[in-house]
């Protein structure tokens, strides 16, 4: 379950409609303070009564636990804070309530900010990384004034970001909506529109003609005008100034109308007035001239058409408005990540062909902000987004699709070199004063890869493609089909994987780990292999996505399961060997692993020196305080403990002299070809020494040649594995292998 999110109940249809009639443009929010100490809680409560008292916000909630606080948030709307403690109910509870949050629930608004008293459980510095949260404290660096301004900020920042999300749901629907409506909403053609209907109602002639013109600003003057659009005569250029016969005979009522901002009728001449709004860059206006004298009934048609177009031209600003709205970044004006949906979703087949998406991110731009100021990571931003935009001089647009990551459209004909964008992934900026190197990670799409994928799987398999990038390592990657294929292909094998856990398809195989000297076995290792119906899927193919989703421990849980069951076959057959077998942190964590272990030993009477659990160098070290602890428990208990791929990582001397272990295991990355590789040797002759001093045996893993046999015997290791004395073997066929090999018999 350490690895589990909380899993939010789906609502009715009916729910989510509730939502958008209650939603709020002014909402206060509410609190909810997760922790499992009580008092704690109190003080907190006790703190932040000011809040209500105030009006700042409608309720404060609380929670003891994780699974407690899931099941608020599922049923409470505008929580806009949330002091969460890391260790409740478990000891990743807080962190996992996060996840479940932010990729669960989809909730990218509410600030978390992390209380704990034991920081050691959850590093700063690793949380900050690998999780979305707003802010970190602990306990002791908490007073009642950093409360106050901690949740006061963050109330602020939610509400300015739940005001305009709340605006851009509603604007997006309107503007959605307003691109499928008749042509009247788009300027040109309700400019068009409204000369046709001004002519029929005052009847010009063929060759009369009803003009609209513009001005660029406010300020200007009629000589400065340009016409706009117009209907009737031929001699009129758009988007040249007015023709002389023309401005000379609606001068003087051109300059009535705009001295007094109303519409102006003379004769058979009319000047329809729409004065500059803030949304628009000048005036608009309409000249007609009739075939007869306007009568004041065709005026008063005319005034109240006015008004309708009046109307025309604020809807199309708001229109206008609210696209700005919905598609740009609010900050950098530039285009948004719904823009690139909408144009994603406008291509046709011809336009996919010859378009290139191109994804550039900065690269640990989150722990940046925490060791810089803000303004200079929003100095980056707009620095980075200049860069990209000198880059690609010609393109379809360039989107803000998140806070440190742009999206560039551009024709397949006008794309950037390969070379270039690796060499553009390397970037100087300054940072409060300092020129500072950063990194960008790009991804590179031919849009004809993904001709029926739709505008969301591009995006999500970029964004799939950036991350899978930044965990190799790349700085640049080109999208190809076989990624996609990749993933599909995992997510099956994920589905197999957790039926094969229900359907009992795992099983054991045995290697045996022998003396050098004499080539008699005296111990072996458990590996869990999987067969799915009669094909062996390989463990470095499901083991992967076992460990990426989360339910590796449940396979280490059957790993051991099994272990157990071959001790006890062996021991039937007068076998005494002792079993390694692999386990991992969150394994230790869970009380169910070591319960099995306990009852293996004081149940089942399995005796413990026969139980070898090994953890690998890196995990014992990251998570030495939380981890020795345990080991220490296990180890006076007699269970035997190992460190496995010993050399791989970065291992702290004061630790690794006190930590609870009596073997070191080197990896077989220092076996091979040991014997002319001087490196290799330095290790092996380092982890001898290191062990002998700290009380240590070693086994040697990989050894598959006489010649890596021997040059370990001459430098004192005198235990190993590897295919030189036997492969890794099912039970019976163990069984087999034992009978010629004298293995250590029982003595009960």
């Amino acid at each position: 379950m350490g690895d589990e999110k909380f899993i939010f109940k789906e609502e009715p249809e009916a729910a989510s409609l509730t939502v958008v009639k209650q939603s709020k443009t002014k909402a206060k929010g509410k609190l909810l303070s997760v922790d499992d100490d009580e008092s704690y809680q109190q003080s907190l409560l006790y703190s932040l009564n000011d809040f209500v008292a105030n009006g700042e916000v409608d309720e404060i909630l609380t929670a003891n636990s994780a699974t407690e606080a899931a099941a608020l948030i599922a049923t409470n709307e505008e929580i806009a804070v949330i002091l969460l403690d890391v260790v409740m109910e478990e000891d990743d509870a807080g962190l996992r309530l996060v996840e479940t949050i932010r990729n669960v629930q989809g909730n990218s608004l509410v600030r978390i900010v992390l209380l704990t008293g034991q920081p050691g459980a959850a590093p700063r510095k690793d949380v900050m990384e690998q999780y979305d949260i707003d802010e970190y404290w602990n306990k002791s660096e908490i007073d009642y004034d950093i409360l106050k301004a901690v949740v006061g900020s963050n109330l602020r920042s939610w509400r300015s970001m739940y005001q305009l999300e709340q605006a851009r749901l509603g604007l997006q629907l309107v503007i959605d909506a307003s691109r499928k409506l008749a042509s009247k909403y788009d300027k040109e053609s309700f400019i068009q529109v409204v000369l046709n209907e001004v002519a029929s109602l005052i009847g010009v002639g063929k060759n009369v003609p009803t003009l609209c013109v513009t001005t660029q600003s406010p300020e200007d003057t009629f000589d400065k005008s340009y016409v706009l659009a117009y209907t009737g005569s031929d001699h009129v250029q758009v988007g040249e100034p007015l023709p002389n016969h023309l401005f000379d005979k609606f001068t003087d009522l051109y300059e009535q109308a705009i001295i007094d901002h109303r519409h102006k009728f003379n004769g058979n001449l009319s000047v329809l007035c729409f004065p500059y709004d803030h949304e628009e860059s000048g005036h608009y206006f309409i000249l007609a001239e009739g075939l007869e004298q306007l009568s004041e009934y065709s005026i008063h048609l005319l005034q109240v058409f006015g008004e309708n177009i009046s109307s025309g031209f604020m809807k199309i600003a708001l229109i206008n408005q609210l696209s700005n709205l919905a598609y740009l970044d609010a900050e950098l004006l530039i285009y948004n990540q719904n823009w690139l949906l909408r144009e994603l979703q406008t291509m046709n087949h011809a336009d996919r062909i010859n378009t290139q998406l191109v994804v550039i991110s900065i690269d640990n731009f989150d722990s940046q902000t925490l060791t810089f100021s803000e303004r200079a990571m929003v100095q980056v931003i707009n620095n980075t987004y200049e860069k990209i935009a000198n880059l690609y001089h010609e393109v379809l647009g360039i989107s803000r699709i998140e806070a440190s990551t742009f999206a560039i459209l551009c024709n397949s004909d006008e794309a950037i070199d390969d070379d270039v964008l690796v060499q553009f992934t390397n970037q100087i900026n300054e940072f409060d004063g300092e020129m500072r190197n950063y990194s960008l990670t790009i991804v590179k799409v031919e849009l004809a890869d993904m001709l029926t994928s739709t505008p969301m799987q591009i995006l999500y398999l970029s964004k799939s493609l950036l991350y899978s990038a930044r965990q190799k390592g790349r700085d640049f990657v080109t999208y190809n089909p076989a990624y996609q294929e990749r993933l599909l292909t995992d997510y099956q094998l994920l589905n197999d994987l957790k039926n094969a856990i229900v359907e009992h398809e795992f099983y054991l195989v045995l290697q045996p780990k022998v003396d050098l000297r004499t080539g008699q076995p005296v111990g072996l290792e458990a590996l869990l292999r999987w067969k799915k119906n009669d094909e062996v899927i390989p463990p470095n193919v499901f083991i992967p996505i076992a460990e990426n989703s989360g339910i590796i421990t449940k396979l280490d849980l059957i790993a051991l399961e099994l272990t157990i069951e071959a001790i006890k076959a062996l021991k039937q057959k007068g076998y005494q060997l002792p079993i390694s077998f692999n386990a991992t942190v969150k394994d230790l964590y869970e009380s169910s692993y070591l319960a099995l272990i306990e009852n293996a030993i004081g149940i089942e009477h399995i005796s413990p020196e026969l139980l070898d659990l090994e953890i690998t160098e890196t995990q014992a070290m990251d998570s030495y305080d939380k981890v020795n602890p345990i080991l220490e428990h296990l180890h006076d208990l007699h269970v035997h403990i190992s460190i496995d791929d010993f050399g791989t990582g970065y291992s702290s001397l004061a630790h690794i002299s006190k930590l609870a272990a009596d073997t070191i295991k080197i990896d077989k990355t220092f076996i091979t070809n040991l014997r002319d590789d001087e490196a290799n040797q330095q290790v092996v002759e380092l982890v001898l020494n290191l062990a002998h001093l700290c009380g240590f045996s070693v086994v040697a893993e990989g050894i598959e040649t006489e010649e890596e046999r021997d040059a370990l015997l001459s430098k004192g290791c005198n235990i190993g594995q590897g295919y030189l004395y036997a492969k890794p073997m099912r039970l019976d066929e163990l069984m087999e292998w034992l009978k010629s090999h004298q293995p250590q018999a029982v003595t009960d």
